[in-house]
């Protein structure tokens, strides 16, 4: 009996001594070879250093650009605020342009016009002296068409007993070529000459017309005393022929 419990505990010492020297032997394994697992390589080290430098400047760069890319969209938004207030000036401008370019527009047409008044006078006794003025479309204004219908102008001072004065006259003259005539209506029984001076006034002046006698009486004897031209300009020019 006891040489089997002998053997029993023999064999327990032999099964634990196995066991504690594989144990021993793992981790003795597990000793020289862990530094191999965890070894890196110095290049690898390197490397790892490199790419996270790089990382790490891109980062950088990428701020950098961000930071520049927001920079230059602040100035881009104060530049749109600048050009609008630019283009609501211009629009401004251009609207005192217009209206500039209006008002001289309607003082450039009312330079191109003038007005005409042509003035006669005689000095003798109990003559009927008539001033007739014939306008560029052939109207003639005389006693008997103080106004035309549709023409412009007036003679608005008639005279039948002299000494006398004649008056016509038009605000606003159209271009054109308007004959004066003095005519001797009626002697009414004054057998000396009627002496009769005249003269133009317009935009830019006035002409005194030489002194006409007149001893026919008559329409057909009327006597022509002055040619008054107006141009497109409200210029004028007066001959006498």
């Amino acid at each position: 009996m006891r040489f089997r419990n002998r053997e029993i505990n023999v064999f327990s010492i032999s099964a634990l001594d196995l066991f504690a020297s594989a144990l021993g032997a793992f981790i003795l394994i597990s000793l020289v070879l862990m530094p191999y697992y965890l070894r890196v390589e110095p290049e690898e080290v390197e490397r790892l250093r490199q790419a996270l430098a790089g990382a790490q400047a891109a980062e950088a760069e990428t701020r950098r650009q961000l930071e520049q890319t927001q920079s230059e969209l602040e100035q881009c938004r104060q530049r749109e605020a600048s050009c609008r207030q630019e283009l609501e000036a211009a629009r401004q401008d251009a609207a005192e342009l217009q209206a500039c370019q209006e008002a001289l527009n309607a003082c450039e047409e009312k330079l191109s016009e003038t007005f005409l008044m042509s003035v006669i006078q005689w000095r003798t006794g109990k003559h009927d002296v008539d001033l007739h003025i014939i306008d560029p479309a052939g109207e003639e204004f005389s006693y008997s068409k103080t106004t035309i219908l549709g023409r412009p102008g007036e003679l608005s001072a008639d005279t039948t007993d002299g000494p006398g004065v004649e008056i016509w006259e038009v605000d606003e003259a159209p271009p054109g070529e308007y004959r004066v005539l003095y005519n001797l209506f009626d002697r009414k029984g004054n057998t000396q000459p009627a002496v009769v001076k005249g003269g133009v006034y317009y935009r830019d002046g006035h002409k005194e017309l030489r002194e006409r006698s007149l001893t026919r009486e008559g329409r057909p004897n009327a006597v022509l005393a002055a040619v008054v031209t107006v141009g497109d300009d409200g210029s004028v020019e007066i001959s006498e022929p």
